[in-house]
């Protein structure tokens, strides 16, 4: 993970006029096999650093995109964090601009001029959802010892991560509730009510949508519940027929597709997050239980609790 930063940058008017009125950002992915994913933040540093810009892009290979933003405020910042196999090979350039689209050429950066936030090392943090406990542990993975406990919901059952933020979601079991974690802090920032009994969590970090797995959903009651991960709000609903007992969630995050095992109907939902509706559904074998994807492969693993065994599906036949 790479954190950029523009730094402060003073805007103020000029005869009543602020130099940048927007700004205008290109990011070039300059690999040509892999992808990578940018989360922008824009803020406002008037009175108080607020945030007022949040959007996760996914780069596919020699992809550009550009983004325009408001920026009509006495002074602002951008922080720029770079994730994925291209991530060295993404460049980002910020382009000030006037009420005419004219470049400013005081608020111009580019890749090689922007600011390195902290040390840009992986943090290497694992997080254990400890059922009977109501907690999670971390460890620290270069010395494999518990650093913190974090008091959560009740019976937390599943657990995932959100590089690009820094946050920790996990689903608890017992009281119908999805905990929000702030890994730099280790302390819980939000709780929200999904479905009932959430046995599962997973996230799609190009969107910044988190979806659960809820087990005790009846046939015409929400099986999936999708989260908004800027605002921490519910934003949408899935209803998968049938009586599935869902107790795991996987996501790929570069094809957009979310994966719900149904252990009761020894089957997996292939969900579209663009649509947030099931566009297939994959036999596997008896009591499908967990779910793992690798997005580099596209390759889904599905562990099968009374068959003994892992069904490997491909993302791009269903089968």
């Amino acid at each position: 993970m790479a954190i950029l930063s523009t730094g402060p940058i003073e805007n103020n008017a000029v005869s009543d006029v602020r130099p940048t009125q927007q700004v205008t950002v290109k990011i070039d992915n300059r690999n040509s096999l892999d992808e990578s994913v940018v989360l922008i933040q824009g803020y406002n540093l008037t009175a108080t650093r607020t945030l007022y810009v949040s959007e996760q892009i996914s780069l596919a290979p020699d992809q550009v995109v550009t983004r325009t933003y408001f920026a009509n405020l006495d002074a602002f910042e951008f922080v720029f964090t770079v994730e994925g196999v291209a991530m060295e090979q993404t460049e980002i350039s910020v382009w000030g601009k006037n009420e005419t689209g004219q470049l400013v050429a005081a608020h111009r950066l580019v890749s090689s001029e922007l600011e390195m936030e902290g040390d840009n090392t992986p943090v290497n943090r694992i997080y254990v959802a400890n059922f009977n406990s109501n907690d999670v542990s971390v460890i620290n993975g270069e010395t494999n010892t518990v650093i913190a406990t974090i008091p959560v919901g009740t019976n937390p059952a599943g657990i995932d991560v959100n590089p690009l933020t820094s946050r920790i979601y996990v689903s608890n079991r017992g009281s119908n509730t999805i905990s929000v974690i702030n890994s730099v802090s280790n302390t819980v920032i939000a709780t929200v009510p999904v479905g009932s009994e959430p046995s599962d969590v997973g996230v799609d970090i190009a969107t910044n949508a988190i979806y659960t797995a809820n087990f005790n959903s009846l046939d015409t009651t929400e099986d999936v519940t999708v989260i908004n991960g800027l605002t921490n709000t519910v934003i949408d609903t899935i209803t998968i027929p049938g009586l599935n007992f869902l107790t795991g969630i996987g996501v790929n995050s570069l094809t957009n597709r979310i994966y719900a095992v149904n252990f009761n109907s020894d089957a997996v939902s292939v969900i579209d997050g663009v649509t947030n509706t099931v566009i297939a559904t994959i036999p596997v074998q008896v009591n499908p239980f967990r779910v793992g994807v690798n997005p580099a492969t596209n390759r889904i693993y599905v562990s099968n609790f009374t068959s003994n065994t892992v069904s490997v599906i491909d993302g791009v036949t269903n089968t």
